[in-house]
């Protein structure tokens, strides 16, 4: 079993951010309250289509997108048509994007699945509510196979607003429908 971090290919395709202004003006809402808030948790009750606009002209369009956050994965109707299959525990959230069919998925799958004792990580001073200690990045990941085993999309639980951690599966599935616009960072091995 692999496990990669999940990013899109910038070199070659081109990203999105939210663009505030327009997001603003539809909603009044302040810049904090319009920003994706991705930690796992259900967002669909909340949810409202947030305006997204390119970085670049230039770059080809993936079937995948990210936002600078990274806790998100933007991706064309198409693709989560033929990745579906391989995530589970999900929302698909509609976005008003001028640029084509994207919609915004929500991992909602968030493990405690975290090697401690063999992984590498860098401590902050404070620890979290219920006593675990607060990690502020990871410079080695284990990861425990029984409990990531049948997860091919996920996020840990000590940054569920952050990495997106997809299996060989989830990968296998990319290249064999060829969707585009994303790069696999090998994080882990059994």
């Amino acid at each position: 079993m692999k496990i990669y971090s999940l990013a899109s290919d910038f070199e070659h395709f081109d990203a999105c951010y939210i663009d505030y202004e327009a997001c603003g003006k539809k909603s009044n809402l302040p810049k904090w309250e319009i920003m994706f808030n991705f930690d796992g948790s259900a967002q669909a009750d909340r949810w409202w289509p947030r305006t997204m606009a390119r970085y670049n002209d230039v770059p080809a369009l993936g079937d995948i997108m990210q936002t600078t956050s990274n806790d998100s994965m933007i991706i064309r109707k198409e693709a989560i048509a033929k990745l579906q299959p391989t995530m589970m525990n999900i929302e698909i959230l509609p976005l008003d994007c001028d640029f084509g069919d994207y919609w915004a998925i929500n991992i909602c799958d968030v493990l405690e699945c975290i090697n401690y004792q063999e992984s590498e990580y860098e401590l902050l001073s404070d620890e979290l509510e219920d006593g675990r200690p607060r990690i502020m990045y990871f410079e080695k990941y284990v990861f425990i196979p029984e409990k990531i085993r049948g997860f091919h999309a996920f996020k840990i639980i000590d940054a569920p607003k952050s990495h997106i951690f997809i299996d060989d599966i989830f990968v296998e599935a990319v290249e064999k429908d060829k969707i585009t616009g994303f790069n696999f960072d090998l994080v882990w091995e059994d």
